[in-house]
């Protein structure tokens, strides 16, 4: 389980740097049932997230179950991330801008994208994969 929580760390990171970047930037969400507006990214972090990260709320849930993966390492902790990471994968792949940064690689989103869809595979690969004996 420290592998996960590791991993789960750097995830968690990468979020917050993802949110970081899409308030300074204004980018909002953008996925099939709805569209934030740019002026309100900062306001839509509390309840959809952004382009770049998912809501103050998922973020706080994600910080609590790596802290318990760290000091309380328990099954169903391990599974409730790698559900975590799991979705994850969805919402990253939702966003337009995913779409958008993979046709048009650029330095700055393009990395911070890719690294959070292979941070969230790892969640919901290790999180929810059967446990070695």
């Amino acid at each position: 389980m420290k592998v996960l929580a590791s991993v789960s760390l750097a995830q968690l990171i990468l979020q917050v740097i993802g949110a970081r970047k899409a308030i300074r930037e204004r980018i909002p969400y953008d996925v099939a049932f709805g569209r934030g507006k740019p002026e309100s990214v900062a306001r839509d972090m509390w309840t959809m997230g952004s382009g770049l990260a998912a809501p103050w709320h998922t973020l706080a849930v994600h910080a609590a179950g790596t802290a318990l993966l760290i000091a309380r390492p328990r099954p169903w902790v391990r599974r409730a991330v790698g559900w975590l990471g799991a979705l994850y994968i969805f919402g990253i792949l939702w966003e337009r801008i995913t779409r958008e940064s993979f046709r048009h690689p650029d330095r700055e989103t393009t990395p911070l994208i890719a690294s959070g869809l292979a941070l969230s595979v790892a969640m919901a690969v290790l999180g929810l994969g059967r446990k070695r004996r």
